[in-house]
């Protein structure tokens, strides 16, 4: 089907949305980067039945899977940064401004088209997103300057690897480009700990079931977005509004996991967000 990466990219944003909501819960259990290394592993780990074309891949495209996952990992360090400092339903709702970066990307990088249906879908997440900052969340209190540029530079870097997936599926298969995405990560987190000279068990995923259910949603996700990426029809910019549908998940998370407050008025911000979606995706 045509249109069936639409619904690929619609399945990851929900995934991707639950995730929010289980970093959260892991980071009550273990350090961050406890959680980034048995998460990549795991995930790596889970790739492996499917990776048998993966070693046929020319040595350049094994490169810029690197490069994809030093992006990465910068960014979800950023993440975790941000998110042990801001409630659930509002960081979901911050991580909305990587859509900003990732169309003026797919447009400028990519010579993706802006057409009004876009340029109006972009205008309402961008209102959403100011709305939301407009009220004081009495759990965001930890919100500082440098919490508030953790979560855009987490923004910007996940925009360059979304650019950098429709690029590279154009030269590889799915199954290629996740074996040594998650291959590089786990190398670079279990190098950052190395360094840090920090601690960890593996008794971790006992304790903390929350690091392998995360893996499950990330492999399973990222299996549809790269699917969906090396699909001719699929768009960047068009992928970027339709991935907000995860701020859904992260505000009803938020409120019915971890007792979030102004519930409401992050739900109203979040419908202006999907109206702008769906009007990018009919127009």
């Amino acid at each position: 089907m045509k249109n069936l990466w639409i619904v690929f990219i619609l399945i990851y944003s929900l995934l991707k949305g639950s995730r929010e909501g289980m970093k959260k819960a892991a980071l009550k259990k273990s350090s961050s980067n406890e959680i980034l290394f048995f998460y990549t592993l795991v995930g790596l780990v889970l790739t492996i039945p499917f990776s048998r074309a993966a070693f046929s891949l020319e040595p350049i495209y094994i490169f810029y899977s690197f490069i994809k996952a030093a992006v990465v990992c910068t960014a979800w360090i950023f993440a975790f940064a941000a998110l042990k400092n801001m409630s659930v339903s509002l960081y979901g709702i911050m991580d909305l401004s990587r859509m900003i970066f990732s169309t003026m990307l797919g447009v400028f990088v990519l010579g993706e088209s802006f057409t009004v249906p876009k340029a109006v879908g972009v205008s309402l997440v961008i209102t959403g997103l100011m709305l939301v900052n407009l009220k004081k969340d009495a759990s965001a209190k930890g919100m500082t300057l440098p919490v508030l540029i953790a979560a855009l530079l987490n923004c910007f870097l996940n925009a360059v690897s979304g650019t950098m997936d429709k690029v590279l599926m154009q030269h590889m298969q799915s199954s290629q480009l996740q074996f040594w995405f998650m291959f590089f990560m786990t190398l670079i987190y279990g190098a950052v700990l190395l360094i840090r000279k920090e601690k960890i068990s593996v008794n971790c995923l006992k304790y903390n079931y929350w690091i392998p259910l995360m893996s499950i949603s990330l492999i399973v996700g990222d299996k549809l977005l790269f699917e969906a990426n090396a699909n001719p029809a699929s768009e960047v910019t068009l992928m970027t509004v339709i991935k907000q549908s995860s701020v859904i998940v992260t505000v009803l998370t938020g409120w019915l996991v971890f007792k979030e407050k102004h519930i409401l008025y992050k739900i109203m911000c979040a419908g202006i967000v999907l109206a702008g979606i769906f009007i990018a995706v009919l127009g």
